[in-house]
């Protein structure tokens, strides 16, 4: 089974799983907190923090408890996709699945996201501006509808991104120049010679080194 289609499996079960575990526990979830603020984004600290202490003050502590372990179940899955990618990308000795290119426009769109939502957070936060409270934004059920899919959108992103780099890793670290050598030949079939993924492999397979002959 190929690494993109295990991740596809792996979030579209956690998205389905966690759904079932939110209708099945979830009280009320269409009913407003009258006293939440609107947040920038749910992987803030301060979102959840907000969010948990809106519902407790509101007297929902079940729904505040449900959130909290959605939040958990979905860095913990964002962490350990990440991880798994990445030692799946050693373990593959350099075959990526983004392909630079795309690995690099993933990240720096990633961080430029939350970079972004973090500023707003702060600057929200700095002058003090007033946000309306109630409304839409917050009705529990939309944070969880939010939250589900996105986890699994970034966690399934944030694995291929983890596994090329592993992947580079790998190739970096390859003491075997036919081997460096074999995976630049395929990476040039597979991605074309004037690819970014051709040109760094040909760079790093250039620094490898005859392996010594054995005695």
């Amino acid at each position: 089974m190929s690494f993109r289609v295990s991740t596809a499996m792996i979030v579209g079960a956690y998205a389905l799983l966690v759904s079932v575990l939110v209708v099945g526990l979830g009280v009320d979830l269409t009913k407003p907190i009258a006293t939440y603020a609107p947040q920038v984004t749910w992987l803030s600290p301060e979102t959840t923090a907000a969010r948990v202490a809106a519902l407790r003050g509101a007297g929902r502590a079940d729904v505040a408890a449900l959130y909290a372990l959605v939040i958990s179940l979905s860095w913990g899955l964002i962490a350990a996709l990440a991880a798994g990618g990445f030692g799946w990308g050693l373990a593959n000795k350099g075959e990526t699945v983004l392909g630079l290119d795309k690995m690099i426009s993933y990240a720096t769109l990633l961080v430029g996201l939350y970079a972004f939502s973090t500023f707003l957070t702060l600057l929200t936060s700095r002058l003090h501006v007033p946000l309306p409270r109630g409304g839409l934004n917050a009705v529990p059920a939309l944070w969880f509808a939010t939250m589900i899919p996105s986890a699994a959108i970034l966690a399934r992103i944030g694995a291929m991104i983890a596994h090329d780099l592993g992947a580079l890793v790998a190739l970096a670290f390859e003491r075997e120049r036919e081997k460096a050598q074999a995976y630049v030949a395929a990476t040039e079939a597979k991605r074309g010679e004037d690819s970014l993924d051709a040109r760094v492999a040909r760079v790093l397979a250039a620094r490898r080194r005859a392996a010594p002959p054995e005695n």
